[in-house]
């Protein structure tokens, strides 16, 4: 078996960034998505110089902070993405979006010098029935392949109660016939940027630990689980 263990929102906060990092020296994480209008994209570029095995995609947002582009479609009336409970994707202009879309991935290309893995997206934007066709022209013009439409698995359920090295286990024993997975993980080391930010913080910890915990580890490695990016799958 094949496992790609994705850590989302990479650039979204220092402590993300350096908790991802961690992630993949000391544990199990070997694929990321990044934020490319984030603020902290220099950091996210500096860090991953001594990772050059972890894979690089992008994860493609319209609800999270300032677009690259001048889409008047997909904010409000301060210049930001809608939050996930404003967003209307069914009113944005589609032109506007692939337009901001295709400018996080060339800001991607032109900060890291290479071209991402794949494609996902925050909160799931890249794939609804308003947005899919985008995505599906901007994997088709860059060659890329973006999460759920992909030959890897993709298995989205690791938060809450699920944050668990019996939780992972489990999944890979359930999965042993696949010949690729993905689970989806949002670890992080939770800052202050990120508390006044997010919600969802301090699980990113928890997620982090379990990720890095010697027992998981030691059966992936037993039990011949390969640790891939999307390149590899």
């Amino acid at each position: 078996m094949k496992l790609i263990i994705n850590a989302d929102d990479y650039g979204y906060t220092q402590g993300i960034n350096k908790g991802i990092i961690h992630g993949h020296k000391n544990g199990i994480i070997s694929s990321t998505t990044v934020l490319t209008n984030s603020p902290n994209l220099q950091q996210s570029y500096d860090l991953v110089k001594e990772c050059p095995q972890l894979g690089l995609g992008v994860h493609l947002t319209l609800t999270l902070g300032k677009p690259l582009t001048q889409g008047h479609s997909l904010t409000d009336q301060n210049g930001y993405f809608f939050n996930r409970k404003e967003i209307n994707l069914s009113i944005m202009d589609k032109k506007e979006i692939y337009n901001e879309w295709k400018a996080q991935i060339e800001l991607f290309i032109q900060t890291f010098n290479q071209y991402p893995t794949h494609l996902d997206s925050h909160h799931s934007v890249h794939d609804q029935p308003e947005t899919f066709a985008i995505t599906q022209y901007l994997c088709q013009e860059y060659n890329l392949t973006c999460r759920r439409h992909s030959p890897a698995k993709f298995i989205g359920n690791f938060f809450g109660a699920n944050i668990t090295v019996d939780f992972i286990i489990e999944t890979l024993k359930n999965n042993i016939n696949e010949e690729c997975i993905e689970i989806m993980t949002h670890a992080g080391f939770s800052d202050q940027e990120l508390r006044d930010l997010s919600s969802y913080n301090d699980d990113r910890e928890k997620e982090l630990e379990i990720l890095c915990d010697k027992t998981l580890i030691r059966y992936i490695e037993e039990n011949n689980i390969a640790l891939i990016n999307y390149n590899q799958c």
